[in-house]
């Protein structure tokens, strides 16, 4: 009861004090957090429970932040006594991408850590808590963080870590490319000094000559180069954009939604091997990367690439050189173009299947080989 009370009254502290700076840089958060103890200093379970934080936003990349992480345990005695386990800690927060951005985010501060176990006894430490997390935007004012943190006690008798995943809503302008807080007039007994003035044609917030996007609409939230985000890279900014998350490399319409198409659309690969190897030639590389962009621009299509052999050797032994081919090919597919495992297939069909007559050396040469057609067809919605 004691716990719920206590986090019922930081909540609505922090409910009131976000709104009495809804147009400043203050931010709340929130979530769920894991002690995990040193058992070699505590005799204490894991424990599981809530927190909560506000915070200030100084500039774009650093801010100030109280938390109060809060968790239920039990000890590990014969009675398991309920430990209530608590932190209160200040801390400073640098982000390496500017506020508005998916940043990775670093942590230190000090706190009151405390552990109450009842007719137990209670323990009281200042710890240091550093820690590292990262933070990603769901919305502009929106996004989603997760942390882990670790405290040491000045004495050095707790070394504890705590991670967590939580909320975080943003007050006031989290645009990348303004200030988080605007200058405040302080009144003036002399004339005011006349500055020139800077053009900004578009309202953005960027200067026209800083500004790459001279003409973005009026409301669209830009970056620190006066251009609108594009989150799926995909060419059409995210205010146009119908689909913000087409797969990578995909062909996109002006709305940025995958092009389709009403005719069938196919590509040939065949590469040559030397003569009792599986390496692939140089000269073969930039057309494994046409089949790798084709496959890209069609998120849907699959491949399988077929290994063949002349026939010199035993059968058995054409047969595993074939396979091998064709992984190789694969492979390269794979590692090279970080195309998907599972769309890429092989297989080997040894001494087979000739295209050329083997009892000369020139249609032995073209029976060495690795072979693939992909072909897809798509239609309009």
């Amino acid at each position: 009861m004691k716990k719920s009370f206590k986090l019922a009254s930081i909540a609505a502290a922090l409910l009131c004090s976000s709104q009495a700076f809804a147009q400043e840089p203050v931010y709340v958060t929130g979530g769920a957090n894991m002690f995990l103890f040193d058992n070699e200093v505590h005799n204490v379970d894991n424990a599981f429970g809530p927190w909560l934080g506000l915070g200030y936003q100084l500039d774009k990349n650093w801010a100030v932040e109280l938390d109060y992480n809060m968790a239920s345990s039990e000890t590990k005695t014969a009675s398991a006594t309920d430990t209530d386990i608590s932190l209160l800690s200040i801390n400073g927060l640098y982000r390496y991408a500017p506020v508005g951005q998916n940043s990775l985010l670093a942590k230190a501060g000090l706190g009151q850590y405390k552990l109450d176990a009842g007719a137990l006894g209670e323990e009281s430490k200042a710890a240091i808590k550093v820690g590292a997390g990262y933070e990603y935007f769901l919305q502009p004012n929106l996004s989603a963080t997760v942390f882990w943190d670790l405290l040491v006690s000045f004495d050095s008798t707790l070394i504890e870590s705590v991670p967590s995943v939580g909320l975080k809503y943003q007050f006031g302008d989290v645009s990348s490319s303004k200030p988080m807080k605007s200058e405040k007039s302080q009144p003036v007994t002399a004339a005011p000094v006349q500055k020139p003035a800077v053009m900004d044609d578009d309202s953005d917030g960027v200067a026209n000559t800083s500004d790459l996007c001279a003409n973005t609409p009026s409301g669209v939230r830009v970056n620190s180069q006066g251009c609108p985000f594009d989150r799926d890279v995909d060419g059409v900014y995210d205010y146009m954009d119908e689909c913000p998350m087409t797969p990578e490399g995909a062909k996109v319409a002006d709305n940025g939604c995958r092009e389709q198409l009403t005719e069938t659309v196919s590509i040939e690969l065949y590469v040559s091997f030397p003569n009792n190897s599986s390496v692939i030639p140089q000269e073969y590389h930039g057309e494994i990367k046409k089949v790798a962009d084709f496959m890209k621009q069609y998120p849907d299509t699959k491949v399988t690439l077929v290994g063949h052999t002349d026939s010199s050797g035993s059968a058995a032994y054409n047969q595993m050189l074939s396979e091998k081919r064709a992984a190789r090919v694969a492979a390269y597919l794979v590692n090279n173009f970080n195309l998907e495992s599972e769309r890429v297939l092989s297989r080997g069909e040894g001494e087979t299947s000739p295209i050329a007559d083997n009892s000369t050396k020139e249609g032995r040469n073209k029976n060495r080989r690795v072979t693939a057609e992909i072909s897809t067809t798509v239609v309009n919605n």
